[in-house]
């Protein structure tokens, strides 16, 4: 595993990428923190973290699940200044990528609002704690296989937002979906690199 396509991309400032940002792009996060890093070393990727962005009004949101609050919504600019409420940034690094089918000028704006309205259901939904088990089991050992359930993982919440768009997106043989697995996908592709 260890998709290449976020290789050598433009680094622009936030304050470019709010134009070029569009609903249903992809964040890709690279942690510097201990448990992104143990995520990046077991699923033998680059990224710990994935979300799902969204224009409001003039504002870049950032939907994703955490194992703190499981589903929820917070203003790209949480990472990009206060990260955590610590008036600091995200430590690691930020990608934006896009569907091919997002991107085409044919899409269905419909099926947004569809999505949208599927991330709003979604709010508040447990992390899925017990998959993060199941994954390690895998990896180490070879066992176990992914059960649908109503709790997410920030790589799972984003495919259940992408079905909604009739999207299937890539993962492994037993089910799993990690970051990795929609980063690597030919459909996502890399757009740039974002900072404050």
């Amino acid at each position: 595993m260890g998709t290449s396509k976020f290789n050598d991309l433009n680094n622009i400032s936030f304050e470019l990428a709010k134009n070029k940002i569009r609903t249903g792009d992809i964040l890709f996060c690279s942690g510097n923190y201990l448990v992104s890093q143990l995520i990046r070393k077991l699923s033998g990727s680059l990224f710990s973290h994935v979300g799902l962005l969204v224009h409001w009004n003039e504002h870049i949101l950032l939907v994703e699940s955490v194992e703190d609050d499981g589903v929820r919504v917070v203003p790209l600019t949480h990472y990009l200044y206060n990260y955590e409420n610590s008036n600091k940034k995200y430590q690691g690094n930020m990608y934006i990528a896009r569907h091919e089918v997002i991107a085409s000028p044919d899409f269905d704006k419909e099926k947004i609002k569809a999505m949208c309205e599927r991330v709003i259901g979604l709010l508040n939904r447990n992390y899925d704690r017990e998959e993060i088990g199941k994954i390690v089991a895998r990896i180490g050992l070879g066992i176990g296989r992914h059960q649908a359930d109503d709790e997410y993982m920030c790589s799972e919440f984003v495919d259940e937002c992408f079905k909604e768009l009739g999207i299937e997106l890539s993962r492994d043989s037993k089910g799993f979906i990690f970051p990795e697995h929609i980063a690597s996908d030919i459909n996502i592709k890399a757009l740039f690199e974002i900072s404050p």
